[in-house]
């Protein structure tokens, strides 16, 4: 291993830990996790999690509450705040269920879909730009292994409980 421009070990030749991964992937969801809130607050003026929050309406409208707040993984009750905040500022639109008064659905607002489509756009823009650094073979290889990981990540906890029954 040789000591990388910032101070972290980087890989030679071979191979890397368990550790060094998990370094690598901490970091890179920090970073994403910052650019992203930092796009979301001079575009919408929105929070990390109200974006969140907000994702599903973009391909979808009248969703019930708690399918929203399923999906943000945050409780109903937390949702139910952030969407009266959002109803005050006039993105989102909230009514009664037709079928069924106990049930919320929620729509974004003209200025709503505005506004998260202009955060997505800015989103995919600078993506785009950091994607260029690689190589077209790179890019290719990224993309591969991020699917990998992420459906690793996502049976992870099946796997583990699988495994001790």
């Amino acid at each position: 291993m040789s000591n990388g421009s910032n101070g972290e070990r980087t890989a030679t030749h071979g191979d890397v830990d368990a550790e060094e991964i998990g370094q690598a992937a901490d970091a890179l969801f920090v970073a994403m996790r910052r650019a992203r809130s930092a796009g979301a607050e001079h575009v919408g003026g929105l929070s990390l999690a109200q974006v969140s929050l907000l994702e599903p309406l973009a391909s979808e409208t009248d969703i019930p509450v708690g399918r929203l707040a399923s999906s943000a993984d945050v409780s109903v009750p937390t949702a139910t705040r952030m969407l009266q905040q959002l109803e005050a500022k006039g993105i989102v639109a909230r009514r009664r269920s037709p079928a069924d008064e106990r049930r919320v659905l929620v729509s974004l607002t003209d200025d709503g879909a505005d506004r998260l489509a202009a955060l997505r756009s800015r989103l995919r823009e600078r993506q785009t730009r950091a994607y260029e650094a690689f190589t077209p073979a790179e890019r290719v290889l990224l993309v591969t292994l991020l699917r990998r990981l992420t459906e690793l990540v996502a049976h992870s906890d099946t796997d583990a409980g699988a495994g001790s029954a």
